[in-house]
């Protein structure tokens, strides 16, 4: 069996990766993918068809991003993370052609998180540790840690038990 820390990434001949680009041990990269200068890709990371990931974006070890998404420049995603496919990251508030006024609002991903697919995150949305993001899902605001989140605006969703009420989960 092989060490997967070792294996060198795969990359698909279709697929670009831009010069200065990182790809960890481990990870494949799919057909027509475009990864860009500055993009930091930890191990075992899977990037789906025709998914752009920005350049400076962080992406955690683990993690697996499903086809056709869209990653902007300098977003940071954890370890991992689960994206369905065509999830779409944004960082400006107010897209406009040659804004003078444009200021970057970078998403931010933690650990464990679930995206279904096709979700749209706004910029400077945090998800918080374990949360999940349902299919479809408009995020507009920061989603706690171990919550779920779905809708157009998200909103959270109720808990089927507390954590109080699972021993693993006490205290979080």
């Amino acid at each position: 069996m092989a060490s997967w820390d070792r294996l060198e990434p795969r990359i698909d001949p279709d697929a670009k990766v831009y010069e200065g680009a990182q790809i960890g041990f481990g990870s494949i990269v799919w057909g027509l993918a475009r990864i860009h200068p500055g993009a930091i890709l930890g191990q075992q990371v899977s990037v789906g068809e025709m998914t752009y990931i920005g350049r400076d974006a962080k992406i955690g070890d683990r993690t697996r991003i499903g086809a056709m998404c869209y990653i902007v420049d300098h977003a940071k995603i954890g370890e991992d993370v689960f994206i369905g496919p065509r999830v779409c990251f944004t960082n400006d508030r107010h897209p406009k052609v040659n804004n003078p006024s444009f200021k970057r609002e970078d998403p931010i991903v933690e650990d464990d998180v679930s995206i279904g697919a096709n979700a749209t995150i706004l910029p400077g949305v945090r998800l918080g540790r374990g949360c999940t993001v349902g299919a479809g899902a408009v995020v507009t605001k920061d989603v706690p840690a171990y919550e779920t989140w779905a809708g157009s605006p998200a909103q959270r969703l109720p808990r089927l038990v507390e954590h109080d009420e699972v021993p693993c989960l006490q205290g979080l």
